[in-house]
């Protein structure tokens, strides 16, 4: 019981539920970019029906049904789901408030220019790939995302016996943080952390809501573990007959 409970815990982990921190990425996810990739919807050319990206990936990737992928793929286009999108779209692809996109047969995508940086290169033994799931093709095992993602992008996932919820960053901070742990290899532990907050002092959403308070996330950097209260901010606007 206790094997086939670990054998099921790490196929959830590894297969579907977690990210992983090389590329900051799920494995739908990760399918998903590389089938658009591959089939050549890429920015430099039109946009290409969303159900015919979704097709390539069931048939060549991911068997799990049609509305994982699409969820994934929407996901991948929404301005205030990544503050990095990494696919571009045309059509209704939903709404801060939840209003769902239209379905696939509508909607069409390309990659954005930001994710031709995560396959980069993928081509020239990079990184590893590994049988799909009939066995008749090849499929990467990370892209080689030629910059972090993960803190970028965030993710958040529910696993069995484990989650994670990684808040989304600023690219010329994360950047600028990562140059200076890169030129200082052997710095103690409180002045990396020290210059790292100096650098990146906070999550950055892409949705433009405040963060009250630095305890918080000060927590989340120290210990992996913090509570980030967040405030909205509102408009008030008033139409030409005075009202609000």
């Amino acid at each position: 019981m206790q094997k086939s409970y670990l054998d099921y815990a790490m196929s959830v982990i590894v297969g579907r539920a977690l990210p992983d921190v090389r590329d900051g990425l799920k494995p739908v996810h990760r399918r998903v970019l590389y089938a658009m990739f591959d089939g050549g919807y890429r920015p430099d050319r039109g946009f290409f029906k969303c159900a015919r990206v979704v097709g390539d990936v069931l048939g060549a990737y991911h068997p799990h049904g049609d509305t994982a992928v699409y969820d994934a793929l929407v996901r991948l286009v929404q301005p205030w789901s990544l503050r990095y999108p990494l696919a571009q779209g045309q059509g209704n692809f939903g709404s801060p408030g939840n209003d769902p996109a239209a379905a696939q047969r509508y909607t069409e995508t390309r990659l954005a220019p930001l994710a031709m940086e995560m396959v980069r290169d993928i081509d020239e033994e990079t990184v590893d790939f590994t049988p799909n799931y009939d066995g008749r093709t090849m499929e990467p095992t990370i892209l080689p995302s030629r910059f972090p993602n993960l803190l970028v992008n965030g993710s958040a996932g529910i696993a069995v016996g484990m989650a994670t919820n990684i808040p989304p960053h600023n690219m010329r901070e994360v950047v600028a943080g990562v140059q200076w742990a890169l030129a200082n290899p052997d710095a103690p532990r409180e002045q990396l952390l020290a210059e790292l907050m100096a650098r990146i002092p906070a999550p950055d959403f892409p949705t433009g809501a405040l963060i009250v308070g630095r305890r918080g996330v000060e927590d989340a950097y120290r210990t992996g573990r913090g509570l980030i209260t967040m405030r909205a901010v509102v408009d008030t606007e008033e139409d030409s007959r005075g009202r609000t």
